[in-house]
């Protein structure tokens, strides 16, 4: 699988667990992916969550996308960066209109987008259970 198609498997695929540490302990929960491109692997959360808090501590994060029918899933890792980026909140909320009642009463500032860097990828199916794994750079 290349680059490309780990991106358009993740876009096909949008909802991940994303595992983060706070100090030894892990934590994961399900998320929605905003975008993957060669301009990063972006999503969001608030300042009222858990998640940011975590991600300003420790930046590493693993992303597993999973697709039932073909049993097949793909996982991220790298860095969660931080984006300061007014006009890419303003176009995720604009397409993920459940943030809007969020956005409308407390204003943009509560909406955090991360972009994963430094990442890197690899697949996993039944058919390849046992082989190593090949990571891909993105």
């Amino acid at each position: 699988m290349s680059k490309q198609e780990i991106f358009e498997f993740v876009t096909k695929n949008p909802f991940c667990s994303l595992a983060t540490v706070d100090g030894n302990t892990p934590h994961v929960r399900t998320m929605m992916l905003y975008r993957a491109d060669e301009n990063g692997i972006i999503f969001t959360t608030t300042t009222l969550k858990d998640l940011n808090n975590q991600l300003q501590q420790n930046h590493a994060v693993e992303m597993c996308f999973f697709n039932p029918q073909q049993m097949k899933q793909v996982r991220i890792e790298g860095q969660a960066e931080m984006l300061d980026d007014l006009e890419l909140k303003k176009e995720i909320v604009a397409k993920l209109p459940f943030l809007k009642p969020l956005i409308e009463s407390k204003g943009y500032e509560v909406l955090i987008c991360y972009s994963v860097k430094n990442a890197k990828g690899t697949i996993w199916t039944m058919e390849a259970n046992f082989a190593p794994k090949q990571y891909i750079d993105l």
